[in-house]
């Protein structure tokens, strides 16, 4: 096709040249000469146009298919090699062109990716060129001024062409002769500039400046088409702060952006957020600079903050974001630097729901919980409160806890956050002595106005293997929810003072429970001076003791005086039940799976001149799971293992 019509336009021009001794004057010549090459370059421009292959993009493409319209997307995406088959990498290259264009990269070719690439590949491009006086082409030199055409000229006020002298001047009519640059490849670099009017607090039902910076085009013309302002918040969320977004140029509007939930892209929650302009078709000229300014609405309604005072809020230009060409079209997606941040404070003004968070009653004391070698087990480590004490409705979907292991290698697999016996969510543990930060997120926990929710945590507790010896710990300590309110707030119920307790992880070992308490107290103690008439106390503690997945051996277990400082000696013995049975050495053994109910006796004879209040209780424990006079001396766990306050020393 592209021979035959060069080779119509070559035998056109060889019939002209047998025929020009006809023209009329040389100037007719050179006209039709320049005639017949601008037919001559139509002819070339329409045989290029037929080899550009436009391709239009009629259907959604996606992850997994084979087809023509894949291979095609390959073509244009320069995916290499170009197998019709959309696998990995036409996925990548699809998200690459995504986040170039401003369109969430999800790597799903749909409406806006098609619209994208159509705008591309399936638009046909009519040339428009503008010829100096006497040209029609850019070929050869004009028949008035013998200038190369493909040099702009420009006339003086009054001058028509490059004859005579202006009738509105009287300058001379030679004109001014640009030669016109082809495409070339540029850089953008961009610098904070000082906000021309700073405004702080800031307040609702407003328009403010809030931030500004200076772009530079070199090298080449920069059209700047997407920026990215990415916002701090504080204690809120920029949707319940902030109307609308929009930059500008001096007193021209470039965009602007709703600041809705759907328009942000949520960097860290609550805390990082990206707002994306597109659209943009702003032109910075080489060799010269603009200022880029960002401006931040605020509607009527600012929401109170959580604790009173003002909100806190930054801004920047990201150096990543943004996208800008240069006249070679190549595509950028970054600059030198950020811009920013910049802070402001907001004035709020309605209200807010707040919380207290407490430790609940039934939060465990430090104490023994019993693994498996059959599977996982759950056991509590800690349950708090949290008590909203305001009117407005809340809902929390993110959580923190500190949590310690005693050794890399403690057999904690994660940790679960429990609404009463509803399971909410659950997070890995992390295997590290040193106190890490879990974090629970995405759930929804509904908590009404005026009300209290009891939460628990949970270690899950890795299967034990049966040589599993114990004791490795696990303890979880303040807990922290973040979430959303009634009125669109951002709020936190912080337990920050809340503390755990170490809970000792076992595959053999005993469970103790508190049973009863028993005191007596008579007369006075010999040799006591002075002498009282209440200074002997007889008293007994009772408990069971649980022996799991071993027999366990009672060693000894002994009382101490609570509260009333004195040097009088405390004498204590031990004696257990059936089904315990006496040790060759310990004590008493009770058999594994069984529980043996024991009391521990004393007898206190208060010799001293120390009067007070006092109570006897359950000070150590020391057992083992072989028949041993020694083993492990447990103090912890005991709490509540005593005799109710008495008085001595009347």
């Amino acid at each position: 096709m592209s021979k035959k019509l060069i080779a119509i336009a070559l035998a056109g021009l060889f019939v002209f040249s047998a025929v020009s001794v006809k023209a009329d004057t040389i100037s007719d010549l050179q006209a039709q000469i320049t005639a017949l090459m601008a037919q001559i370059a139509a002819l070339q421009a329409q045989v290029t146009g037929a080899g550009t292959g436009l391709v239009c993009f009629n259907t959604d493409l996606k992850q997994g298919m084979t087809s023509d319209d894949v291979k095609n997307l390959q073509i244009k995406l320069g995916v290499s090699p170009t197998s019709g088959y959309f696998g990995p990498l036409t996925l990548a290259a699809v998200k690459k062109f995504q986040t170039s264009n401003g369109i969430s990269s999800t790597g799903y070719v749909g409406p806006l990716t098609r619209a994208a690439l159509n705008e591309l590949y399936c638009k046909a491009v009519t040339p428009v060129t503008t010829y100096p006086e006497g040209c029609t082409s850019a070929v050869g030199y004009s028949t008035t001024t013998g200038l190369p055409c493909s040099t702009t000229v420009t006339y003086p006020e009054g001058c028509t062409s490059a004859v005579g002298f202006s009738p509105t001047t009287g300058l001379s009519c030679a004109g001014t002769t640009t030669t016109t640059v082809g495409p070339s490849y540029g850089t953008l670099s961009v610098v904070s500039y000082p906000v021309s009017n700073p405004q702080n607090p800031l307040y609702g039902g407003q328009t403010y400046e809030i931030l500004d910076a200076q772009y530079k085009a070199s090298g080449s013309d920069i059209t700047l088409r997407k920026v990215a302002v990415e916002i701090f918040p504080n204690t809120s969320f920029p949707w319940s702060i902030f109307s609308t977004i929009s930059v500008w140029d001096g007193s021209t509007k470039l965009a602007e952006v709703p600041v809705t939930q759907a328009n942000l892209i949520q960097n860290w929650f609550g805390i990082d957020y990206t707002l994306n302009i597109s659209g943009l078709n702003w032109v910075i000229p080489s060799g010269t600079q603009k200022i880029l300014t960002v401006k931040a609405t605020l509607p009527t309604a600012i929401p109170a903050k959580s604790g009173g005072g003002n909100y806190n809020y930054g801004f920047s230009l990201p150096l990543s974001g943004i996208v800008y060409a240069d006249t070679a079209g190549v595509t950028y997606t970054s600059i030198n630097a950020d811009v920013g941040p910049i802070t402001y404070n907001i004035a709020p003004i309605t209200q807010y729901a707040d919380f207290v968070v407490s430790v609940d009653s039934n939060n465990p004391i430090e104490n023994n919980i019993i693994g498996s070698t059959s599977g996982t087990t759950k056991q509590t480590v800690l349950v708090f409160d949290v008590q909203n004490n305001t009117s407005i409705n809340a809902t929390f979907n993110s959580a923190y806890a500190t949590t310690t292991l005693s050794a890399n290698d403690a057999p904690v697999v994660s940790y679960e956050l429990w609404d009463g016996t509803t399971l909410i969510t659950s997070v890995g543990a992390i295997a590290t002595t040193t106190p890490t930060v879990v974090y629970w997120q995405n759930f929804t926990l509904p908590i009404a106005a005026n009300t209290t929710k009891v939460l628990t945590v949970k270690a899950v507790i890795a299967q034990l293997t049966t040589d599993y010896a114990g004791s490795k710990t696990v303890k979880v300590d303040s807990p922290l929810l973040v979430g959303i309110d009634a009125n669109s707030n951002l709020i936190g119920a912080d337990g920050n003072s809340i503390t755990g307790n170490l809970q000792h992880i076992y595959y053999k070992a005993p469970s103790f429970a508190f049973t009863a308490s028993s005191k007596s107290v008579t007369g006075s103690a010999p040799n006591s001076s002075p002498a009282h008439t209440n200074d002997i106390v007889d008293a007994s503690i009772t408990f069971t003791v649980t022996a799991n997945n071993s027999d366990i051996y009672l060693v000894d277990a002994t009382n101490t005086k609570d509260i009333l400082t004195t040097t009088s000696t405390l004498s204590s013995n031990v004696t257990c039940n059936t089904p315990a049975v006496v040790g060759t050495t310990a004590k008493y053994r009770i058999p594994s799976g069984n529980t043996a109910t024991c009391v521990v006796t004393s007898h206190w004879a208060n010799t001293d001149a120390t009067a007070g209040y006092a109570a006897v209780k359950l000070y150590e424990v020391v057992w083992n799971t072989l028949d041993y006079s020694t083993g492990t001396a447990q103090h912890y766990g005991f709490t509540t293992f005593k005799t109710d306050t008495f008085y001595l020393g009347k």
